[in-house]
């Protein structure tokens, strides 16, 4: 059984994932200091220990612990403490924006990697590739023991994509073959195909599919008999920042990531629906721009598309989290609260 530390947990996304993953595995220790993050996470993962502040993590405390995998989601800042312990991690699992490969912070923890005796693997990844409508580019590190190899040829570039097979296929997970997929042209990995398939079959039925060629719908991720009052754009928010607002609806192929901000803030925080769907937007708009901005019809005209934020239970499946998780997390009114820790189920 491998022996996990949750580093900057979030709302478990990791943890989650490893939940999906089917592996077997016992969380030793999470650490967190977000309330809002610690309470999701606690919900999600009742009878676990309550993640502590990372301020109070020792040397001697990682000593005790003595994982088998650190992963950690963290702010930047150097991990040079997490790897000067007698018996490091086997293996290590950083998640971060889009931007952290061409860090300093980025360069210190490769460094100690190598002096540590470590291969490992850098990925730039978004759920589109792995068949989700929602761009949210993350940068991926992937440490092994030099003892441990990888089931593929590393690189020391930051790889775009991951270089096994991403089709879903239909039925049951195709079984191991010497041939590469007849899609892709990429090497099949069952245990990840069966990974993409458990996922998709929670949200739309599972068909033959290259993610690349083609995304499903956000029908299958929005809830269908949603409160609109809990979750409609206020009249404020409408009347300042209409024309920042990146405005889809249940027929789009895409959204934006969520960010902390969602809710809070507009311009780069994620995407927002267009609930009315039988409304015309681009009409509607190009009747808006000619509308003074304290005109009432201005607010009145917006008002005919109902446009609603994602609600916590929608970002949620987004974020590949499975329906047991989407469901005891109901956080309604705080749209912005299950956006910390997102989890990449593949």
């Amino acid at each position: 059984m491998l022996r996990i530390l949750e580093l900057y947990s979030g709302i478990g996304g990791m943890q989650t994932a490893a939940q999906e993953s089917g592996l077997p595995f016992k969380v030793e220790a999470s650490y967190e200091i977000n309330p809002v993050a610690i309470e999701v996470y606690c919900r999600s993962f009742p009878g676990a220990g309550k993640p502590r502040n990372i301020l109070g993590l020792t040397v001697e405390d990682l000593t005790g612990l003595n994982p088998d995998i650190i992963m950690m989601s963290p702010p930047c800042q150097p991990f040079t403490r997490f790897l000067s312990v007698p018996q490091p991690p086997r293996m290590i699992l950083l998640e971060n924006v889009a931007g952290y490969e061409t860090s300093q912070t980025r360069e210190k923890l490769v460094d100690m990697l190598l002096h540590r005796g470590y291969t490992w693997q850098e990925f730039l990844l978004s759920p589109t590739q792995f068949g989700i409508p929602n761009s949210r580019l993350r940068y991926y590190l992937l440490a092994k023991l030099s003892t441990e190899s990888f089931p593929f040829t590393t690189s020391q570039m930051v790889l775009t994509e991951l270089p096994f097979c991403l089709c879903v296929p239909r039925g049951a997970p195709a079984q191991p073959h010497s041939k590469p997929c007849c899609q892709c042209s990429k090497p099949i990995k069952p245990s990840l195909q069966l990974l993409l398939q458990k996922f998709h079959s929670h949200y739309e039925e599972c068909s033959t599919r290259n993610p690349s060629s083609g995304l499903p719908s956000l029908s299958r991720y929005l809830d269908a008999d949603i409160d609109l009052n809990n979750f409609l754009l206020p009249e404020k928010v409408l009347k300042k920042y209409n024309m920042l607002l990146d405005i889809v609806n249940c027929h789009s192929q895409r959204s934006c990531c969520f960010t902390k901000g969602y809710a809070h803030y507009v311009e780069g925080t994620g995407s927002v629906i267009q609930h009315n769907t039988q409304a015309d937007m681009t009409e509607i708009y190009s009747k808006v721009q000619m509308i003074n901005d304290n005109e009432p019809l201005k607010i009145e005209l917006l008002g005919q598309l109902e446009l609603r934020y994602f609600s916590p239970e929608e970002v949620a499946r987004l974020m590949c989290f499975p329906p047991c998780v989407t469901r005891s997390n109901d956080v309604r009114g705080e749209p912005a609260a299950i956006t910390n820790g997102g989890c990449l189920v593949g």
